[in-house]
């Protein structure tokens, strides 16, 4: 385990919620709760590993009054933005942008750092020809011919210009080719093969022949397909499940008959045609070219391997067909978007960031470490001398000292269980534990003090004037034989308590029992008793319960005409109407790993 001891993690009930269907009855499901709610949680369970979490990366929801994990949360777009030139970008041109930045950011595509823009004039006067250049790598646009004559617009001259300088064609130039190869095609199958000199491109057959189409045209040309598919099928909407035209005059009139319609006898509809799959390359089909392959062999022959690109880099290039390094284009920037978080259950907004792009700070964010107590276990000092009439000084021996590796099996070792409260509201806090822990090797778990207070998180100076915490006196905590009583805390703080935990970790290897067979004689041993051990097994997680009851004040909108809210009972208080609460949690403490004997 590459978690450090001692650790904390808190589990989120989200991960064991029980999906009810019309099939079931109440009873059976009300069975169901309460029996969940008896077991005691497994921390070696397979399904624990997506509900425990750090205490730092959980929110909490006000109304629920419940821990909430990042599965417990919706997430909701608030805005897209650049991460270079920090450039909102409007929501209804981000699906047609393809999610990238269109104006001057550029990743490279061997590192993917951010590319800065160089000018090639040698006089300093900062001139055109411009490039793309990688400060890190020291890739640039000039190793695949492509020059800028303008520093601002690098998106759209890029967009114009392919590897070595060529003219890339326009959209509408695609499109009026496409549809004159469409017209050629038509008439070479109705057999008019003879053609005007008008007619023909000023490209010659043996060039129309040898170029094949980009991927930007294969893709043009697919998506021009299937428009004209669904154009051709019916002029009604596509994503609709019933024939009605938006567009048409009378589709008001319709959507009215749809609804007020009292017959149950439904229209009979028209099967749609499915739709056929593209046949050649002007409807964006992609044809296999074994010449290609072999071309692309004997350069490999030639060059080496070292001009193929790598895995990482291939994937993050839009084109996945490109194989060598001299077919490498800039990236244009990837947005960023920020995000706000809502419960799932009651929709109520948990994290909300500031919408400008500039900003860092959050509108709303509800995090549990300021509403939920934070544990902690550490080794208690052994330096106890129970003739001391004095309090005890700090520790002789470091806690550094203690080996949470080296856990003695059977013989009980004192933790200190630390509870800081974050809350303005002194707390009642209860905990429970197994008195065995689950697995393998089962180890004795005892809380000395189960049930103790907590101070509120006041302020720091209060506390000092107001010195209402007398120093607890830890000789008074050992009886005449050296062992720690129970029922009593270890020590006490302004918003902090901590208690004793007493440990007897587990054996390791249990101890195979004989059984006798039937004519006395030895019959082997019991079974399940083979020793073995997973993964992670000799770790010593302590699953603990905690519950804490505190009173709060009420707000206005829950106070309403003096009725609790949440079950609690309300009081009249001087600060206003005040409520009892509770909050309940489970969580898993790793006190060390068990040595083997």
């Amino acid at each position: 385990m590459a978690q450090p001891f001692p650790y904390t993690y808190y589990a989120c009930d989200c991960f064991d919620s029980t999906t009810t269907t019309a099939s079931k009855r109440a009873s059976q499901v009300l069975a169901a709760a309460a029996e969940e709610d008896e077991r005691d949680f497994d921390p070696r369970s397979p399904r624990s590993n997506y509900s425990l979490f750090p205490l730092e990366h959980l929110l909490y929801c006000e109304d629920c009054q419940q821990i909430r994990c990042p599965r417990c949360v919706i997430e909701e777009t608030l805005n897209w933005y650049c991460p270079s030139c920090l450039f909102e970008v409007p929501s209804s041109v981000v699906k047609s942008d393809g999610n990238r930045c269109t104006r001057n950011c550029f990743n490279c595509p061997v590192c993917t750092a951010p590319m800065t823009t160089n000018s090639l004039d040698t006089s300093g006067d900062n001139g055109p020809p411009y490039i793309l250049a990688c400060p890190y790598c020291h890739w640039s646009t000039v190793e695949i011919g492509i020059e800028f004559e303008k520093s601002t617009g690098i998106s759209s001259q890029l967009a114009r210009v392919a590897n070595g300088g060529k003219h890339i064609p326009t959209q509408k130039e695609r499109d009026k080719e496409r549809e004159r190869k469409k017209e050629l095609e038509e008439r070479r199958r109705e057999g008019r093969a003879v053609m005007s000199p008008s007619e023909e491109s000023p490209t010659t057959d043996t060039e129309r022949e040898e170029v094949a189409p980009s991927h930007d045209e294969l893709f043009a040309n697919l998506g021009a397909f299937y428009k004209s598919q669904m154009e051709a099928q019916t002029p009604s909407n596509p994503f609709s499940s019933h024939d009605i035209n938006y567009s048409s005059p009378s589709a008001y009139s319709r959507i009215v008959n749809l609804y007020s319609s009292t017959t149950s006898k439904k229209n009979k509809r028209n099967k749609h045609t499915p739709f056929r799959e593209a046949g050649s390359a002007l409807e964006g089909l992609t044809i296999h070219d074994s010449a290609a392959d072999a071309a692309a062999i004997e350069r490999i022959k030639r060059e080496g391997w070292g001009s193929t690109l790598s895995p990482s880099t291939k994937h993050a290039q839009i084109n996945p067909n490109l194989r060598f390094d001299n077919e490498l284009r800039p990236l244009a920037t990837l947005l960023c978007t920020k995000r706000s978080k809502r419960c799932r259950s009651c929709r109520h907004i948990l994290s909300k960031p500031e919408t400008k792009v500039t900003s860092t700070r959050y509108k709303i964010k509800l995090l549990a470490l300021n509403h939920i107590p934070r544990l902690s276990i550490r080794a208690l000092p052994l330096n106890i001398n129970p003739a001391q009439q004095q309090p005890l000084a700090p520790p002789a021996r470091p806690e550094s000292a203690f080996n949470y590796n080296g856990l003695k099996s059977g013989i009980p070792t004192h933790f200190l269980l630390h509870l800081s409260n974050p809350l303005f509201d002194p707390i009642r806090v209860t905990l429970a534990t197994p008195s065995t822990t689950p697995g393998k090797v089962q180890s004795r778990i005892t809380i000395l003090c189960p049930q103790f207070d907590v101070g509120a998180n006041t302020d720091v100076w209060d506390d000092a004037l107001a010195s209402t915490l007398s120093p607890i006196n830890r000789t008074s905590l050992i009886n005449d034989a050296g062992q720690i009583e129970a029922g009593k805390i270890w020590d006490r703080g302004r918003n902090w308590t901590s208690v004793v935990v007493e440990v007897v970790p587990g054996f390791l290897k249990p101890v195979a029992f004989p059984v006798l067979a039937e004519d006395g004689k030895g019959g082997g041993e019991a079974e399940g008793d083979d020793g073995g051990l997973d993964e992670d097994e000799d770790v010593l997680e302590i699953p603990v319960f905690v519950r804490i009851e505190f009173e709060a004040d009420v707000v206005a909108e829950e106070r309403g005409l003096g009725v609790s809210v949440g079950g609690g009972d309300a009081k009249k208080g001087e600060g206003g109407a005040r409520e009892k609460r509770e909050v309940a949690f489970w969580t898993v403490v790793g006190a060390g790993r068990i040595a083997p004997l």
